[in-house]
């Protein structure tokens, strides 16, 4: 789906996103990811293609200040809406932008966060986001994504049963065929063990230190 379309399907859909994706394991994702995120309670965390806040809101339950963006603004009005209701409005800022341009300096958040968004992407904007993530994050970048299988007929399954992905990405066979953690490794990022969640994969990161020159 290109771009523009994309965009506006998900702010027209946005109250109905959280209803259909928690059934999917889309809260234990997010519990998951924040709960080894959140290891410096306090910090400042960007939460990179938020949606609906999901994981800024995990993030900022616990003590953490979050900065979430999106390119939908349905999207970022119903992640106000639930911070309020959370009671967490006061440790969460939402803003528009465009994760391939990210407007904030380098090493600007000790933690950086994208959930569900990579495989929506097309193969040169995964290359731009991730290489803009790593470079605003000043110590650990976490990727959390599906766990894409790789016998032929558990393969199969995943493909059938994720036609709508198909249709609504730019490049899902690409993401599908492609070593995430090369792509890590590719954007200056020490790739952790990473850890499965149901039908989902999270990759915690490390930023590799700058070298001083001698």
């Amino acid at each position: 789906m290109p771009r523009p379309g994309r965009i506006r399907f998900l702010s027209r859909t946005a109250p109905f996103y959280d209803p259909v994706v928690h059934p999917l394991g889309f809260r234990r994702l997010w519990e998951g990811l924040a709960g080894w995120a959140a290891q410096n309670a306090g910090s400042p965390c960007l939460d990179v293609c938020t949606g609906t806040g999901g994981i800024a809101r995990a993030l900022a339950r616990r003590g953490n200040h979050v900065v979430g963006f999106d390119l939908s603004p349905g999207m970022l009005r119903h992640a106000r809406r639930k911070a309020r209701a959370a009671g967490v409005s006061d440790r969460a800022q939402w803003v528009r932008m465009d994760a391939r341009r990210i407007a904030f300096r380098d090493d600007s958040f000790p933690l950086v966060v994208c959930s569900m968004s990579f495989h929506e992407m097309a193969e040169k904007e995964r290359r731009q986001v991730l290489k803009e993530m790593t470079r605003v994050a000043s110590d650990r970048v976490v990727l959390a994504d599906y766990r894409v299988p790789t016998a032929g007929w558990q393969r199969l399954l995943f493909t059938v049963f994720r036609a709508f992905e198909h249709l609504e990405s730019e490049d899902f066979d690409g993401f599908m065929s492609e070593d995430v953690r090369e792509r890590l490794e590719e954007a200056g990022l020490i790739v952790e063990p990473p850890w499965d969640v149901a039908l989902y994969r999270i990759w915690p990161c490390r930023v590799r230190p700058t070298e001083v020159p001698s």
